[in-house]
């Protein structure tokens, strides 16, 4: 399922969030399963024109963290709308809430060239109604990393099978923490890894669970103390989506500043080899 896969194909202790983590029953994604609905209540579908390009989280009931290179074809706000509380992509059901947006940020440090910093934050045009089908994500710990081989879940919309179809149902997979150095050393050959923005996970091993394309910008979260925490973004990967190569997420923790600044009026920053994304 996931990916930016940006054709090249363009993750502690939660910070205080009330009222965040929480989810309902159940858990594509590349090799994923269809989720339960509304189990991973703060997925968003980031549309254009109604069609799904992106996904992303919910970690205030209205802001939504994603990718930057989900928006990098136009900054403009008014061209994107998100859904909340979807679960089958093209269904319409008295659950769903759809938000104009009010602000666009990408990460000043982003460039399409690197993926570098692919972290973008979306002001909603009002508050999303909360409820046990649409919930806030926690967010990390500045700084703080989960351990290599840690079990967490990747969802989304994206293609099951790299180069096919979107999946109509929202899915899900577990992949496994990688560390950085296995990490580099296969993914290098499509783009390098940059450990301090960049977090790794997946099997390493064909026909496996991964990213795809249409699943750039959601979550990649992780269950600790009883709350689920938003430790990725989805942002690149190998460009058919071949599992052999690790899914790789904007690492959240390394952007919870730059994330309290936007979102407390701190404005700015608004508005090569093929890898996966939309």
């Amino acid at each position: 399922m996931l990916s930016v896969f940006v054709a090249v194909a363009v993750l502690c202790i939660p910070a205080l969030t009330e009222g965040c983590g929480s989810r309902g029953p159940g858990a594509r994604v590349v090799g994923g399963v269809d989720a339960q609905p509304h189990s991973w209540p703060w997925q968003i579908s980031l549309r254009v024109n109604g069609r799904h390009i992106c996904g992303g989280s919910l970690i205030k009931p209205d802001w939504v963290v994603t990718a930057a290179h989900c928006v990098a074809r136009n900054k403009n706000p008014d061209g994107y709308t998100v859904v909340v509380g979807a679960h089958i992509r093209t269904g319409n059901t008295p659950v769903q809430q759809t938000f104009t947006l009010k602000q666009l940020f990408s990460h000043e440090g982003f460039s399409m060239s690197h993926l570098r910093s692919d972290i973008a934050l979306l002001q909603l045009d009002r508050p999303a109604q909360l409820s046990d089908k649409v919930n806030l994500v926690c967010l990390p710990s500045k700084g703080s990393r989960v351990a290599p081989g840690t079990k967490c879940f990747i969802t989304g919309w994206g293609r099951v099978v790299g180069g096919g179809p979107a999946a109509d149902t929202l899915q899900q997979a577990e992949l496994p923490v990688v560390d950085h150095n296995t990490c580099q050393r296969k993914n290098s050959a499509l783009a390098p890894v940059e450990e301090a923005s960049m977090v790794c996970a997946g099997s390493g091993i064909a026909n496996q669970a991964g990213g795809c394309q249409g699943d750039s910008g959601g979550p990649f979260v992780c269950e600790e103390n009883g709350s689920w925490v938003l430790r990725g973004a989805v942002s690149w990967g190998n460009g058919m989506c071949k599992t052999e190569f690790y899914t790789v997420f904007a690492r959240v923790s390394n952007f919870i500043d730059w994330i309290n600044q936007k979102m407390s009026g701190g404005g700015g920053g608004g508005g090569a080899r093929r890898r996966w994304r939309w």
